[in-house]
């Protein structure tokens, strides 16, 4: 199925992240990769405490056509989030692989909306795969106007192509006049565009409006706070995913300082849109449409149905893990699916104990 990889001296797997402290595991771990994809074991520690391994394995594969392929160039582990631009004022194109394996299947579309032919002013962008489903109605550039004493939308200028990114969806900020009182951001998309405070805050006319919108909650009028629309990863920081973090105050830096506290949320780890969240791991197999996302047309194909085995031996004891599907990344432009499989499991003395981690494909 592909070339054996021992790390860390050659193959195609990573040997670990580092810690937050800044150490690496133990050099006596060998991670044995059997499959073609790249892998890395990563260490963590669970809600109660306990030292956890992450091992994840990532996949990439050619796009074009109805199957897939299995990429000749493999996209390696990340270990930071990439983003659009400054961190600090743009969204995630890529997240970290390092996180625990999580409850469900993130489906994520990186790329951009093509419009069909010259001229066109707005294109409805789809993407379905398994059980969910989201359309993104997306605009040529617009802006707010005054006329008649009321507030209007500029006519969408033509567009070829439009990013698929949270800076053309609803949100932003509002800094605007020297009141900090009238300042505001909006929280479920910091970065976004058409956010105003109100009348005390950013003006109105030459707003520029947001592209990507949901068809069954169009803006209508500035006071509009539709739900930001899009397919890429949501920031750590934003909502609702933030609220799944739990609560760092007082009363957890005296009870459970420096572990998570009480009401972490796993769902936490889950970055995609909140309607591109399967509840329930994909498997591999489920059918996958997108529409209006590719200079090569609709897109129709199946996810790979890969099966994997991992085998931890710690101090001699052999046990079996199956990892899940759980995070899929779609990336049209780059003519690529990028799929990962992660599990997670308590180990002793972050990896002191672990002999060796051996990862198999039992079936494709």
């Amino acid at each position: 199925m592909g070339r054996e990889a021992t790390t860390p001296t050659f193959g195609r797997t990573t040997f670990s992240a580092p810690a937050p402290d800044g150490t690496i595991a133990a050099p006596m771990l060998a991670i044995k990769n059997h499959t073609p994809f790249t892998s890395a074991i990563v260490p963590g520690l669970d809600k109660e405490g306990f030292d956890t391994a992450t091992v994840v394995v990532k996949g990439t594969f050619a796009l074009g056509g109805a199957r897939l392929s299995i990429a000749a160039e493999q996209a390696p582990i990340s270990y930071g989030d990439e983003h659009f631009g400054d961190p600090a004022f743009s969204s995630v194109k890529r997240e970290s692989d390092t996180c625990p394996a999580k409850r469900g299947t993130d489906v994520v579309l990186t790329g951009h909306a093509y419009a069909p032919h010259r001229g066109v002013e707005s294109v409805d962008v789809a993407l379905a795969a398994g059980p969910v489903r989201k359309v993104v109605r997306v605009f040529g550039d617009r802006a707010w106007f005054r006329s008649l004493g009321s507030y209007s939308m500029s006519d969408p200028l033509p567009f070829d192509r439009v990013p698929l990114i949270y800076e053309r969806a609803f949100g932003g900020t509002d800094t605007e006049g020297a009141n900090p009182a009238n300042h505001g951001v909006e929280r479920r998309n910091p970065v976004g565009a058409g956010f105003s405070t109100g009348p005390n805050g950013k003006p109105i006319e030459g707003l520029v409006l947001p592209n990507l919108e949901d068809p069954a909650a169009l803006i209508e009028s500035p006071e509009d706070r539709p739900e930001p629309a899009g397919f890429g990863f949501t920031g750590r920081g934003w909502s609702p995913r933030a609220s799944y973090a739990g609560t760092y105050d007082e009363a957890w830096k005296a009870a459970r300082f420096p572990f998570l506290p009480d009401d972490f949320d796993e769902r936490y780890f889950q970055g995609a849109h909140p309607d591109l969240i399967c509840a329930a791991p994909l498997r591999g197999g489920e059918q996958v449409l997108v529409q209006n996302a590719s200079d090569l047309g609709e897109l129709r194909f199946a996810l790979p149905t890969v099966a994997l085995s991992i085998t931890a031996r710690i101090k001699g004891v052999a046990a079996e893990h199956v990892p899940r599907l759980d995070t899929v990344q779609i990336e049209p432009d780059e003519r690529r699916v990028v799929l990962s499989w992660r599990t997670t499991f308590r180990c002793p003395r972050t990896f002191v104990y672990i002999d060796d981690i051996v990862i198999r494909e039992t079936r494709r």
